[in-house]
């Protein structure tokens, strides 16, 4: 799972080489890859299953880059501490989802609900 920003001295920052942080939505160490091929991004030191929705792709960063760094990769929790990293999430406090490949109609409708639970929508 590739992210833009992970807590590191618990403020959220973008990776930067020799940095370690704490994933944003489970509290694991992540650390900062920072080489010439891939975009910038943070990974989990360890093999985790953090959020099932997350995809993060360079197309995905492209999009989320249109919006201010403070709208980007929400963190959202549900009262039976399901978690979820919203790509976007604006002032007004709408979600904005980017879905480049397939998603299943049943994946859609899970996702649709558990936004729905702030009364956002997607």
């Amino acid at each position: 799972m590739k992210m833009k920003y992970a807590l590191v001295n618990n403020e959220r920052q973008e990776p930067q080489p020799g940095l370690l942080g704490k994933c944003q939505c489970c509290n694991s160490a992540v650390i900062s890859k920072c080489g010439n091929l891939r975009i910038w991004h943070w990974a989990h030191k360890t093999k985790v299953e953090c959020d099932p929705w997350w995809e993060e792709s360079d197309w995905h960063r492209a999009w989320k880059e249109q919006f201010p760094k403070e709208w980007q990769e929400i963190i959202h929790k549900a009262k039976n501490d399901e978690k979820h990293i919203a790509d976007v999430k604006t002032e007004q406090g709408f979600v904005i989802e980017f879905q480049h490949s397939h998603l299943d109609p049943q994946e859609r409708v899970a996702r649709e609900a558990f936004y729905q639970i702030y009364g956002l929508g997607c």
